[in-house]
Formats: structure tokens, C-alpha cells, sequence
């Protein structure tokens, strides 16, 4: 009792806090008029008046504290009279806490994904004022977006929106730069950046400074900062890192800087170096789109007012600066520049939140079954004891205080199943970030945390009363009948009603899950019946160099060390053929550029479609099994006599030319400085943006190319080589590949070392992570479904026993009494799929951007589930049907 002690004492102590009464206050001045009409002067009759309030008041208090402790008493013994009876049934406890854990474990480990990627604001100061800003050709390809230079230039000093604004190049490999001075040399991503970038976004350094305006000049002396984990890995965490120098693309560069342990540039990953994004005010033209831009709003100013500012500058750039040799400012402006600006955090996350939300869409069916499964062995439960139900009731236990014992022994059951839920989803979590699809963002964002703990506190709760008021409601209103012969009646069809309600909800929601999973198989299947293009990735390894001016000052002499490299590969043991290009298929490359025709006639201005570019060496299509269809592949004799040739895709030739043949001789270029170059080649389709995408038209041009994009000379100084061989993927063929690679340059550190078949599998990596989440989804469904469906007729037939062995020795057949029990199941099957199939007739729409070669309400998948759910459900209720038909009736009736 001494907690009951102190508690009283604290309220009673924190009594003179609250506000007074309304009620005791106007008795207290009626009061104190009555005393002064008694003849008492004022502050007298005053004096009085509050010492009789205060007496009132204390009174009153004591009996608030009075009710919260016996309540509070009441509250504990019902917690331990349900933890008494829960010990008492270790079985039935087992598996119920265990049924929740699968649950609220999946649930859990879902919304910790979701949490992560989807609702965690980002970690910079006022996120919610963060936004990207870039600019989208409407009129060429409402898909592509950037930002350029000029834009930048506009838009720092004219916004009336931002209170600042930077740019930085895409952390793509083209980016990364080779760090020599330090035993070997190695390739590290680097972010080339404005100086507004990082203060933009809020970020401090924890060495050192930051950029200045002064470091984005182009006669500033060249700097750079390091993170946090470059630093600690290349200099031992020194302090003194800050002043030295380091070598990069073979320019010494001050270190000015290192930022904190938990710096992270939206998304980039391994992100070692940051850059000067140094521009020339003075050398900038129109149209290069390769940047993206971060700005913060001011305050209180939306997307839309910050979008109709961009939209005002637009034409201020277009006005200001000139176009390229070679490019008309018509073409720019018929190209419907208009801005694209979104809320940062959902540029970083992309759309890989609706994946998120179908799957925690799909996990709270599990959760729902289970409670379902709960639910129905509550049920069960609860039956039994109507007995000692009664008992209370008559002992004078009114409907509430039933209520609450049955709903402390659901709250004790939710809370196990939680606790034990929480260890499911720390395990499933490392599972979920391994099998993750690659470049699913801010994944070191995951993990159990306050809001995730929060959440399944209240899961807990939920299912608690999702689970516990069925029974609550169904057999607290009961009386005492106590009489032995009671418990011997028969069920009647209410009886069973809440129970094959659950059941019917539990094959429905089977259902649903079970037609999302087999929509994922068919495009999973759909996705590795597709031709890529290419042939057997996994013989195929790639990895990345780059050739700095430092190194080879002259592009002319850049594809004679990239033809040494690709020799020495090929000599290695075991390789067939070599090759080197600008790109490897799915890698993510988006070079795109408008592609003129010689035969075709464009209005003034008017702009053509985009093509996309690679860079090859002669052999590329042979090593990676790309068929040429017609023509020839180029030649050496092309890259270094310069000629001005190029190849093209099939879809290419068939949108111009009609056929690959037809296609052969016609000339094509970039802009009007350009010399025309002479198609020599067609060669397939290749699905180099992804397998789930159909193909680009893809433009193929030597690596040294003359009067090219408004350039004299263009060679390829960051390519990707390709090997093929059977022994691709194995650390021993890397070895003779790094020492083929540095006994022509021991300079040249390798970057991104993969097989085409990472590529090839990344691309498919969504729609199979979507597949084993939804399909483990789909099997615990199909499996709890089953159980309660079982465990429904099997208690069904255990109750009816007296009933079926009247029937059996009335001279009802064994198949009548298995035609008995399995109808009973099949009402509740047919019901339960009927249910099902509208729902997921309702629900497939979401999935259908997930799906490719399947529509959403494919016939052939909702009947083949349908069909194999039927069939589960019928197994489970055939052997309860089966123990039905051995019923002895001699035995069924020896104690009637």
C-alpha cells in the first residue's frame, strides 16, 4: 500500500496547483455575501468563505484520490489474475503470442524500411525548406532534367524565392578521380560542387572551412575537402590533414577542410572527396544540362511561388548568354524549357516510396490474419470458460468487469507478442537491407528507433483490441446458467458465426496477398524472357579508368593507350575478346543529345529528338554479343585517321530509314559545326536503360572523334574496358587485369569492378525484392489462413461429436457426414474468395507500375491463385472432416 501512500500524498500536494473549481468557486462568493448579510465585515466573511471552500476542496480531492487507487488496485489484480491464467495455458499462449510475434515482427521490420527511407525528414537543419531545382525540355523529353551553368548564374543572383542556391556534377562515375601519391593509386567518388551547395544545406565543418565564393573562381588555386571516413581511412584522423595536399587527376590540391562523421550528400555513397565546382561567368554557354541544383526557400515561400520565379528566369537566361557554335537559340527556346522543382527529400527518395507503401500495404494483411488466428483462439477460449463466465456474473461481476478481465489477458498477449515481435524484426531487418534492390535510398537510415519502438507500442494496442473485443463483445453480456446439462447442448449457427466470419476474412485477405505475389511472379518471369541485347553478362567483366591530362596531355594519343590496355587484356589466359566504351548497358549513363539527319528537313528551330550516345572501340558489339545487322563494325583505322563514321540501333533505322539496309550511307551529326559522319553500321536494340524498359535509340561513335560537339578534338578519357572471359567475377582474373592494366600505366587505378551480370540482375532488383517480400507475405498468409481454417472446422467437429454419432446411428453414411463437414468449409472458402477477388480487383491497381508484361487484373493469374488457395483450404478442412467420419456413435452417446 505504500505506493497508494505516496500517491495520495503527491495529489494532495498538488492540489493548491490547480485551477478552482467553477462551481466551488461561485459557492465560495455566495458564501462570503452571506456572511457580510450576518453582519460580518467584509474581509471577515471572506476569511470564512475560503476556509470552509478549502475544507470542501481537500474533501473533494481525497475522494479523486480514493477512486484512482482503487481503480488502480482493481487494474492490478486483473493484470495478475490474466498472467495466472495465461501460465496456466502454456500451450494455447505459445502460440497465440507466437502467431502475433510473425505479425507485428513483419509489420514492424517494414515500417522501420519505411520510416527510414520514406517519412525520416532528412538531417539538415530545416529540411522542410530544402528543395531541387532543375529545368525539364517539355517539347524533347519531359523525362530528362538538369540545370546549367547560365541557370545557376540567373538564379543566384535574380531569385526573389531562394535565400541561396548551389550546383554540383552528378556523383557518377565520370566524376570519381585518381588519388596517386599514396603506395597504390586508387579511384574515390568525388562531388565537384558550388560553393552555396553545402551551406545550403546547412553543413559545418569539423576541421577547417567549407568553400567560400572565392574557391569557385576559375583562377582560384585548387582545394578540396575530405569527408569524414576518407580522412580517417587516408590520414589516420590527423588534424593536421587540414593544410596538406593531395594529388588528384594528377593536380595538387589544398585540403581546406573536413567535414563531420555524419555528413551524407542525399544519397552518394563512399563519397570520399568535394570538389570546386569552378565556373567561368565569361566562357559559358547555352545548354549544358549536366548539373542539378539545391536551393533553400525563404520562409513561408511554397514550391508553386519558388516554381513561377524559376519560370520567370528562364527566359532572362536564354537572353543572356549565347548559345554554343553550332546551336541556334531557336532550337533552345522551341525546346519549352519550363522548371521542375520538387521537395528534396523526394528527390532523393524517387518513387521507391509507393514500392514501400504496397509492401507494408501487404505485411498489415499478414498482421490482420494473425489477429484474425488470436482472435479465433480467444474465441475458442473464452467458450470454454463461459462456465466460470457465469460463475462471476452471478457472484454479482457486472459486463464491465468481465470485459476487462478478458481484455487484460489480450493486452498481456499483444505485449508479449510485440516484445518478442521487436527481436523478429531486428533479425528480418538485416535481412531486408542485404536483399535491399540496389540504390534503394537512405538505407544507413534504417534501423529500430524511438519512432519505430512508438510504433509497434501502438501495434501492440491495436491488435490487443482488434483481437480482444471479439470475444469481449460476444460473451460479456452473459448469464448464469449453470446447470451441467448446458454445457452438453449442441452450437448453434450463432455460435459459429464470429468464428467463420474470421476465417472468411483470413482467406480473403490470403487471397489478395496470394494475387499480388503471382502478378510479381509473371513479371518476374516476363522480365528474363526479355532479350537485352546482349549475351551471357556473367562471362562479361567490366571495370572503369581514367586517363588524366596530367598523364596524357594530347587526346590524340589517348585511344593508343587504351588500345595497349584492351591488347594486354586480351592476351591474359582464358579471354576471348576485349573492349572498351564510354558505357556498359544498365549502368545508368544518360548522355543525350540532339541528332540531325542530312536527308531530313527541320523547320527553323524546330529541334530533333534526342538520341542517346556511346563511345565504342572497334570490337565492342563482338565482346559483348551485340548482332550486327547490317554494314560493318568500326576500325581502328576510323579512331585514329579520324574518319567520319558512325553506327546506330535497329529501332533507329527503322524510325528514319525504314530498314537497317537503307539506313547504310546516310549522314548524321550533332549540330551545324559538325562534320556529317556516315552511318557504316546498324547493329540490334539493346535494352541499355534497364531490362524493364524498352530499348533507347542509341548513336554509336568512335572514341576520338574531330569537329565533334563544337570541339576540334574529343577523345574519351573515362572509359569502361570489357573482358570476356569464364573466369569474369573471380579475385585471381582481377589480379592479371589490375597488373595487365598498370604495365601500360602503373597510374591508373581501376573503379568500379563488376560483371555485366550486376548490371543485368540491378535492373531486375526492384521487381525481385518486390516479389520474395510480397511472396513471404503471400506464404504466411496462406499458412495462417490455413491453420484457422483448420482450426475452426477441427473445433467445430469436436464439438458436434454427439451430434454426428445421433446422425451416424440414425444410418447417415461416412461421405454424408465428410459431405457435412467439408460444406460447412467450403461456404466459408467460397464466400471468403468472393470477397477476395473484388478486393483485389480493387487493390492490383496499385501494383500496376510494378508490373511489366502483366496487366493488373490478369485472368490467368486470379484464377490459378484462386484455384490454389481453394485447394489449401480444402486440405485443411478434409482432415477434421476425415477424424468426423471414424466418430463412434457408442462412444459419442456412452455419457448422454
Amino acid at each position: 500500500m505504500s505506493l497508494f501512500v505516496r500517491l495520495k500524498a503527491m495529489i494532495q500536494r498538488d492540489r493548491l496547483d490547480r485551477d478552482l473549481d467553477e462551481e466551488l468557486r461561485s459557492h465560495l462568493e455566495m458564501r462570503a455575501a452571506d456572511n457580510v448579510a450576518a453582519g460580518m465585515a467584509p474581509a471577515e466573511a471572506r476569511y470564512a468563505a475560503q476556509r470552509r471552500f478549502g475544507n470542501t476542496m481537500l474533501m473533494k480531492e481525497d475522494t479523486r484520490a480514493t477512486h484512482l487507487i482503487g481503480w488502480l488496485d482493481t487494474a492490478a489484480r486483473d493484470l495478475r489474475y490474466a498472467v495466472r491464467t495465461l501460465r496456466r495455458s502454456p500451450s494455447f499462449t505459445a502460440v497465440a503470442v507466437l502467431t502475433l510475434a510473425l505479425g507485428i515482427g513483419a509489420t514492424t521490420a517494414i515500417f522501420s524500411v519505411l520510416d527510414g527511407v520514406v517519412l525520416k525528414p532528412l538531417s539538415y537543419p530545416h529540411p522542410e525548406q530544402l528543395v531541387s531545382v532543375e529545368v525539364t525540355p517539355l517539347a524533347l523529353d519531359p523525362s530528362l532534367r538538369g540545370i546549367a551553368p547560365e541557370d545557376y548564374f540567373v538564379f543566384r543572383d535574380q531569385s526573389r524565392t531562394f535565400q541561396d542556391i548551389g550546383i554540383y556534377a552528378e556523383t557518377d562515375t565520370d566524376r570519381d578521380v585518381n588519388v596517386t601519391g599514396f603506395a597504390e593509386p586508387e579511384r574515390v567518388h568525388a562531388l565537384d560542387v558550388t560553393h552555396g551547395v553545402l551551406s545550403v544545406l546547412g553543413i559545418s565543418p569539423m576541421f577547417g572551412r567549407i568553400f567560400s565564393p572565392s574557391d569557385d573562381s576559375p583562377d582560384a588555386p585548387p582545394t578540396a575537402i575530405l569527408t569524414y571516413g576518407y580522412w580517417q581511412r587516408k590520414f589516420s584522423a590527423e588534424p593536421s590533414a587540414v593544410g596538406k595536399t593531395i594529388i588528384a587527376d594528377g593536380m595538387a590540391r589544398q585540403i581546406i577542410g573536413v567535414l563531420p562523421r555524419n555528413f551524407r550528400f542525399l544519397d552518394a555513397q563512399d563519397l570520399a572527396l568535394i570538389l570546386p565546382l569552378q565556373l567561368d561567368h565569361n566562357k559559358t554557354y547555352l545548354g549544358n544540362f549536366s548539373y542539378f541544383g539545391i536551393a533553400r526557400l525563404n520562409a513561408g515561400t511554397t514550391l508553386t511561388q519558388a516554381s513561377a520565379d524559376v519560370a520567370r528566369m528562364l527566359p532572362i537566361t536564354l537572353d543572356t548568354f549565347p548559345p554554343p557554335p553550332g546551336l541556334s537559340l531557336d532550337l533552345l527556346k522551341n525546346a519549352r524549357l519550363a522548371p521542375y522543382l520538387l521537395p528534396l527529400k523526394q528527390d532523393v527518395v524517387g518513387n521507391v516510396g509507393l514500392l514501400l507503401w504496397v509492401l507494408m500495404g501487404g505485411i498489415g494483411m499478414v498482421l490482420l490474419i494473425a489477429c484474425a488466428n488470436v482472435a479465433n483462439l480467444l474465441l475458442v477460449r473464452t467458450e470454454g470458460r463461459q462456465h466460470e463466465l457465469a460463475l462471476r456474473a452471478a457472484l454479482g461481476a457486472g459486463r464491465w468487469r468481465i470485459a476487462a478481465l478478458l481484455l487484460w489477458e489480450s493486452a498481456v498477449i499483444g505485449l508479449l507478442g510485440s516484445i518478442f515481435g521487436l527481436g523478429l524484426a531486428w533479425a528480418a531487418l538485416r535481412f531486408l537491407v542485404a536483399l535491399a534492390p540496389a540504390g534503394l535510398p537512405r538505407i544507413s537510415d534504417i534501423g529500430i528507433n524511438l519512432p519505430v519502438l512508438l510504433f509497434t507500442l501502438a501495434i501492440a494496442l491495436l491488435t490487443s483490441l482488434l483481437f480482444g473485443l471479439i470475444p469481449v463483445l460476444k460473451y460479456t453480456a452473459v448469464r448464469a446458467v449453470l446447470t451441467e446439462t448446458a454445457r452438453t447442448l449442441g452450437q448453434s449457427r450463432e455460435r459459429h458465426r464470429a468464428r467463420n466470419f474470421l476465417v472468411t476474412a483470413q482467406v480473403a485477405l490470403a487471397l489478395v496477398l496470394l494475387i499480388c505475389s503471382g502478378l510479381m511472379i509473371r513479371t518476374f518471369h516476363a522480365l528474363t524472357q526479355v532479350n537485352p541485347g546482349f549475351v551471357r553478362p556473367a562471362e562479361l567483366q567490366t571495370f572503369r579508368i581514367s586517363i588524366p591530362d596530367s598523364d596524357v596531355p594530347d587526346d590524340a594519343d589517348v585511344p593508343r593507350i587504351e588500345q595497349q590496355i584492351q591488347d594486354k587484356l586480351t592476351a591474359i589466359p582464358g579471354v576471348s575478346s576485349g573492349a572498351f566504351s564510354s558505357a556498359v548497358p544498365m549502368d545508368g549513363d544518360s548522355r543525350f543529345d540532339n541528332v540531325f539527319a542530312a536527308d531530313r528537313t527541320y523547320a527553323q528551330g524546330a529541334p530533333p529528338p534526342l538520341r542517346h550516345l556511346l563511345f565504342v572501340s572497334p570490337g565492342y558489339f563482338h565482346t559483348l554479343g551485340i548482332p550486327l545487322i547490317a554494314g560493318r563494325d568500326l576500325s581502328w583505322d576510323d579512331t585514329y585517321k579520324r574518319v567520319p563514321v558512325a553506327l546506330i540501333s535497329e529501332n533507329f533505322a527503322i524510325e528514319y530509314w525504314r530498314t537497317p539496309a537503307e539506313a547504310l550511307g546516310k549522314r548524321i551529326r550533332i549540330n551545324t559545326v559538325d562534320d556529317w559522319r556516315q552511318i557504316v553500321g546498324v547493329v540490334g536494340d539493346v535494352r541499355d536503360d534497364g531490362i524493364h524498359k524498352p530499348a533507347r535509340t542509341d548513336v554509336y561513335w568512335p572514341t576520338l572523334l574531330a569537329k565533334f560537339q563544337s570541339h576540334p578534338l574529343r577523345a574519351k578519357r573515362h572509359v569502361t574496358f570489357e573482358v570476356r572471359s569464364p573466369l569474369a567475377g573471380s579475385e585471381s582474373f582481377m589480379s592479371q587485369i589490375r597488373q595487365a592494366v598498370w604495365s601500360v600505366d602503373a597510374n591508373l587505378p581501376l573503379a568500379s569492378v563488376y560483371t555485366l551480370n550486376y548490371f543485368y540482375t540491378k535492373s531486375m532488383a526492384r521487381a525481385s525484392f518486390t516479389l520474395v517480400m510480397l511472396g513471404i507475405a503471400g506464404a504466411m498468409a496462406l499458412l495462417l489462413g490455413a491453420v484457422g481454417l483448420y482450426g475452426v472446422i477441427a473445433y467445430s467437429v469436436s464439438q458436434r461429436t454427439r451430434e454426428i454419432g445421433v446422425r451416424i446411428a440414425l444410418g447417415a453414411q461416412r461421405r454424408d457426414v465428410m459431405s457435412l463437414v467439408l460444406g460447412e468449409g467450403v461456404s466459408v472458402i467460397l464466400i471468403g474468395l468472393a470477397i477476395g477477388l473484388a478486393g483485389s480487383l480493387a487493390l492490383t491497381t496499385f501494383l500496376s507500375s510494378l508490373l511489366v508484361g502483366v496487366t493488373a487484373t490478369d485472368p490467368l493469374t486470379f484464377a490459378g491463385v484462386a484455384v490454389l488457395l481453394a485447394l489449401v483450404a480444402l486440405a485443411a478442412c478434409y482432415i477434421p472432416a476425415r477424424r468426423a467420419m471414424r466418430v463412434d456413435p457408442v462412444v459419442a452417446l456412452r455419457y448422454e
